[in-house]
């Protein structure tokens, strides 16, 4: 068993619609540990420098960390990596909030979205169930429009989105992803990248557990931490009020 990670990447083209579930490759995710080190391998091995940020082959990665979905304090990061179009280089964005963890309780690392889409779509991930659907609607909607939009469509509460507004869907060099009320991948024209490809939102519902080598272990680090934190507080809260 890979500990810590779920094992299983998710390679969408969005050209075409395939949708495929492939094995993470082990040597990777142990040498370049963590979303930002894996996510940028992946971007060398597979974009050429001369590839353009709005070509079909430029890619847009979502990693979650290795810790992300365990109890360890602060481990919710994503990662969204891809070569930028204001630098015309790798890049990448990090945000908080509960995608990470949910993206790997649905048994993912990692989605790779390659190509375009002829027609603006939404991912959707339900644990095994993976889907592209039609965002026709949601076109021209606003990020918190969107978000309310879809879990009133989906009917579930406990999902996580990652959408773009109009300024993504315009390619804006300065347009983010956003998340939840206030989580944003805002670096580098992630936004632009997204609308691009005309991928309007990512949505995650997941169930499953992370598995941890030595799950006692983690709970005794994660409450030690947990207390070292709770005394800064109150030393800083003691001395500035």
């Amino acid at each position: 068993m890979f500990y810590g990670w779920a094992g299983t990447n998710l390679e969408i083209d969005l050209s075409s619609g395939n949708i495929e579930k492939k094995e993470i490759d082990r040597k990777i995710f142990s040498t370049f540990l963590g979303a930002k080190g894996t996510n940028a391998r992946i971007l060398w091995d597979r974009v050429p420098p001369e590839v353009d940020a709005f070509s079909p082959e430029n890619l847009l990665i979502v990693g979650a960390g290795v810790l992300a979905g365990t109890m360890a304090p602060s481990a919710n990061r994503a990662t969204i990596t891809y070569k930028s179009p204001v630098t015309d280089i790798h890049s990448y964005s990090v945000l908080g909030g509960y995608f990470a963890p949910r993206l790997k309780f649905a048994g993912y690392d990692t989605i790779i979205l390659s190509g375009k889409s002829p027609t603006p779509v939404y991912l959707w991930i339900d644990d095994d169930r993976v889907e592209l659907r039609d965002a026709s609607h949601l076109w021209g909607k606003n990020t918190r429009e969107t978000q309310k939009i879809l879990r009133e469509e989906l009917e579930e509460y406990e999902i996580e989105i990652l959408c773009i507004g109009q300024a993504g869907e315009n390619r804006v060099y300065s347009a983010s992803i956003e998340h939840g009320p206030g989580a944003s991948a805002s670096r580098g024209g992630a936004g632009a990248i997204m609308g691009d490809k005309r991928l309007k939102a990512i949505v995650v519902h997941g169930t499953r557990d992370v598995n941890v080598a030595d799950p006692a272990r983690l709970v005794e680090l994660s409450q030690t931490i947990l207390e070292r934190t709770g005394v800064v507080r109150r030393q800083i809260y003691d001395r500035f009020g």
